[in-house]
């Protein structure tokens, strides 16, 4: 039995020592020998002499030797990848030959996510618009640029790297590519298996260049098991390499790692990404991602930043913007004077396009409020709003959906007939932010200001702005109240039932406690991050009642109303609609503060006769939709009010009432 292990004992030291074999080469520029040129084999590590020359032991499977690009050189790019590899197989001799480049410490970045291409469709479209917008900012970029396609650069099809190759290279620039989850054989075994046919079109994995002082780290962070299925994150042996090559980086040297799944992907952080951290902690770190289709830019910790950038195919080439209601487009990254500065550039705009504004009515979420997207956001940014010329200071930061980007998407899924998938259903983005103007405000101008200083600029005419009220059924519950908020309401009308006894109900005396209903409708707004919504409260004291017995008298009925009303202060969201003259003057003088419209039905007769018996002028006139055209509205608004039309039936009539630009309509869902 000794025998047996001594035996295997010396097997294993034999084995140990055969993984190992000695290599050797130089790194040259013309007849320059280049020294402290950093040489790996993606586990060991060794740097150039004097004399250009390297020796190390690789292991003994080894796919690559490749070499940390040095500041001021490239390797050749020709073929869409730059040449800083070559093959191990059989090779003790490895001669890398790179070119000067100009430019000192300063440098440009372009970073592209997620090509994505799949159909030959796909491609040509990348091929044209994408590729052209590259060629023309790359030539307009002084000094040394670089680009980084940040993984999916295909879509399951490897042989699509090929094509991608040949049409990168017409950016004038060298791009560095990034491993993704869709640059894996879907149905090989294994993570090393499944990225083979990459690594032989685009060499490994995980390499570093250097740029002026710094110095980008390309990593794998897509643990690939088969059929499409993956974990997100460094493998041990990553992190090991890293740390190695690490020690070999100058302290004042600013790091960026690009990789495709961003580090803090969901709700947690991607494998190992804390042990990276451990290793880049001290660092001045930028990280550079893709994956999410989206864009974001995050603070890590201090000195560690993330920029998630959107991807150039959009929405996977079936819409211009990504879900987010980013453009298609990519990341410019300066470093110039020592300072690091960036911008999105949109496909087929100019850099000063940092921005998309929307008025009232457009959002799914805040209906009632003017918002702006502002993909690049970062805290440092700032975003304010003016109305009528008066300064109203920051803007809120919501979560909405980009209505370019759902209205594309449903254009497209219209056209294919397929049901939208998930992945490209409509969710809300976090760089947006809203404000709610004013509810008789003409003009709202929107500012955003970048931390670089550049600035843009969008004013909204909210004058032909139709409010859409909507009418809430009698009996409603809260939940159904909920629902109606869910659809993007602006205003709700309830019809307001008072008691005898004071209580307040909505729609008739079984039902809800109109303030219930308040209470929940706002608090479910401000909980659920939704638009505040505005209130049109229509009151019948007149009609076959028995005053002063079954129900409160006018005066009465006014002040037990405004009880439940008045601790909710609604501001201008509140709205009384009525024609009881009694009742409307005594709400008018006791509460001034309330918009009155005066409700002219069909049974109203000669309007002006009605309300000549009002001691104040109503802010809104609320008109039977059978009873209005033009020469009514343009009757009343030239008297300084607002004509709100209501009951109408469908969605024929409600183009025809539109397209007479009223100040609300009223819609019964």
């Amino acid at each position: 039995m000794k025998r047996i292990f001594l035996y295997m004992m010396l097997m294993a030291a034999f084995c140990g020592t055969a993984e190992a074999r000695k290599v050797k080469g130089t790194v040259m520029s013309g007849e320059n020998k280049l020294e402290g040129v950093v040489v790996t084999d993606g586990k060991s590590f060794t740097q150039t002499d004097k004399k250009g020359r390297f020796t190390f032991d690789i292991v003994d499977d080894a796919e690559f030797v490749y070499i940390v690009t040095p500041a001021g050189y490239v390797a050749d790019w020709t073929s869409g990848v730059p040449a800083f590899y070559k093959p191990a197989a059989g090779c003790t001799e490895f001669n890398f030959q790179l070119l000067r480049t100009a430019g000192g410490m300063d440098y440009h970045i372009v970073a592209i996510a997620d090509t994505q291409t799949y159909t030959d469709e796909h491609f040509a479209t990348f091929a044209g618009a994408p590729i052209a917008d590259l060629v023309a900012t790359s030539k307009s970029l002084d000094g040394v640029a670089v680009g980084l396609a940040l993984g999916d650069i295909s879509w399951d099809r490897i042989e699509i790297l090929d094509m991608y190759k040949k049409e990168i290279v017409r950016t004038g620039i060298p791009f560095y590519p990034v491993m993704g989850n869709h640059d894996n054989e879907a149905y090989r075994v294994g993570d090393k298996e499944a990225a083979a046919a990459y690594r032989s079109k685009m060499g490994p994995e995980n390499y570093a260049f250097r740029l002026g002082k710094d110095v980008v780290i390309v990593l794998d962070d897509i643990i690939y098991d088969t059929n499409f299925k993956s974990t997100n994150g460094y493998t041990d042996e990553i992190i090991d390499w890293v740390r190695g090559l690490v020690k070999l980086i100058p302290a004042d040297s600013e790091i960026y790692v690009a990789h495709h799944v961003p580090l803090t992907a969901g709700p947690r952080r991607i494998q190992n990404a804390n042990r990276l951290l451990d290793i880049l902690r001290g660092r001045k770190v930028t990280f550079i991602s893709g994956h999410t289709h989206r864009n974001q830019n995050t603070t890590i910790e201090r000195n560690i930043t993330e920029h998630n950038v959107a991807a150039i195919c959009g929405t996977w080439w079936d819409a211009y913007h990504c879900t987010d209601g980013t453009p298609r487009g990519y990341k410019v990254f300066t470093k110039h004077g020592g300072r690091l500065s960036w911008y999105y550039k949109p496909v087929g705009q100019s850099n000063k396009y940092i921005a998309e504004a929307f008025s009232l009515g457009e959002g799914a979420i805040y209906p009632s409020s003017v918002f702006v997207n502002v993909w690049d956001w970062d805290p440092e940014w700032k975003v304010e709003w003016y109305e009528d010329g008066v300064h109203r200071g920051s803007m809120d930061r919501v979560r909405e959906i980009s209505p370019n980007y759902m209205h594309e998407a449903i254009d497209y899924y219209k056209r294919t007939g397929e049901a939208i998938p998930e992945l490209a259903k409509f969710p809300r983005n976090n760089h947006t932010f809203a404000a709610m103007p004013s509810r008789y405000a003409k003009n709202v101008t929107i500012t955003v200001e970048s931390r670089f200083g550049q600035k843009w600029m969008q004013t909204f005419n909210l004058t032909d702005y139709i409010e859409q009220h909507i009418a809430c059924p009698a009996g409603a519950t809260v939940e159904e109240v909920k629902a109606l908020v869910n659809r993007g309401v602006n205003t709700i009308r309830f019809n307001a039932f008072v008691e005898r006894n004071g209580d307040v109900k909505v729609g008739g005396k079984d039902g809800a406690m109109m303030g219930e209903i308040l209470d929940a409708v706002e608090g479910y707004v401000a909980d659920a991050g939704r638009s505040q919504v505005r209130y049109n409260l229509v009151i019948d004291t007149a009609h076959g009642r028995e005053e002063g017995k079954t129900v409160p008298y006018y005066h009465d009925y006014i002040d037990y109303l405004m009880v439940d009303l008045w601790p909710r202060y609604l501001g201008d969201r509140l709205m009384v609609t009525g024609n009881d003259y009694r009742s409307l003057n005594h709400l008018a003088e006791k509460y001034p503060e309330v918009d009155i419209a005066f409700n002219v039905t069909p049974e109203t007769g000669d309007v002006t006769k009605a309300m000549a018996r009002l001691k104040f002028t109503p802010k809104w006139i609320a008109v039977h939709y059978t009873l209005v055209d033009e020469a009514f509205i343009e009757t009343y608004r030239s008297k300084g009010q607002y004509v709100s039309v209501w009951g109408i039936p469908d969605a024929e009539t409600l183009a025809r009432i539109k397209a007479l630009s009223p100040d609300a309509v009223e819609i019964a869902y």
